[in-house]
């Protein structure tokens, strides 16, 4: 239509993506999530306050007490009870969708993302997950971020400009994870819900699915059923390096 204005997303500064965008990207999940996927059709964004790391979005003590030693030096004390509220609201207000970036599945992934096996893993890549954030209107704000980590039990300090950009630093402790995240900060009341829905194109977002290693025939059979019901039958299934066939 002419006249017609496309809306477009404006990045947070400090959300960083990687230069190759068709970078891959993982999502671990057991066979109760990925049916809940394909049924709701929506990613589980939760909240940050109920992620596995209970230090999620926070500074370290030794940044916390230097801030707070500066506040009462120019007199100014009302403003370390600010920010602590500042930062208990913020994660009661910000939502996560958490993922791996490499070019395979992982078995550290696998053992630490599968609590309940037999999983799969949902390979999409870093263009896939931009291109939703894009488009889903509704939902902004919203951004996706390389995660940046810290040292935070040793008292490394970082940068804060305000939310999100608590939320793109972990402790050193997940590197291992290599993230990237989509952050949805909507401006709600308390109290939040646990968790939020954002609804995708499961074409769109999904490359192919991986099976956990040494899966049985069954499972594998409910997958590709699950995905033939839910009109996917073009999504590949793989299984995971670890079960293709050894050459000796």
């Amino acid at each position: 239509m002419p006249g017609l204005i496309k809306l477009a997303r404006k990045p947070n500064p400090f959300c960083k993506l990687p230069e190759n965008l068709d970078s891959p990207v993982w999502r671990y999940m057991d066979f109760a999530k990925f049916n809940s996927l394909l049924k709701e059709k929506a990613l589980y964004l939760c909240r940050a306050d109920r992620l596995q790391d209970r230090f999620e979005g926070t500074y370290s003590r030794h940044q916390v007490i230097t801030m707070e030693d500066w506040f009462e030096k120019i007199n100014e004390n009302y403003m370390s009870d600010i920010e602590r509220e500042n930062r208990r609201k913020d994660r009661l207000r910000t939502y996560l969708s958490c993922w791996c970036m490499n070019d395979w599945d992982l078995d550290l992934m696998w053992k630490g993302y599968v609590r309940n096996p037999p999983g799969v893993a949902i390979k999409s890549s870093v263009r896939r997950l931009k291109e939703i954030c894009d488009n889903a209107v509704s939902h902004w704000p919203i951004d996706i971020s390389l995660v940046n980590y810290f040292d935070h039990a040793g008292g490394e300090n970082i940068n804060y400009f305000g939310t999100p950009t608590t939320f793109i630093y972990k402790d050193m402790h997940f590197r291992l994870d290599n993230e990237i995240r989509i952050i949805h900060y909507p401006n709600i009341s308390e109290p939040t819900p646990n968790h939020i829905l954002l609804p995708v194109n499961l074409r769109e977002l999904i490359e192919c699915v991986v099976f956990q290693p040494k899966v049985i025939e069954n499972s594998v059979k409910s997958v590709r059923e699950a995905l033939n019901k839910a009109g996917l039958e073009e999504i590949p299934v793989l299984a995971s390096r670890d079960d293709r066939e050894l050459i000796e």
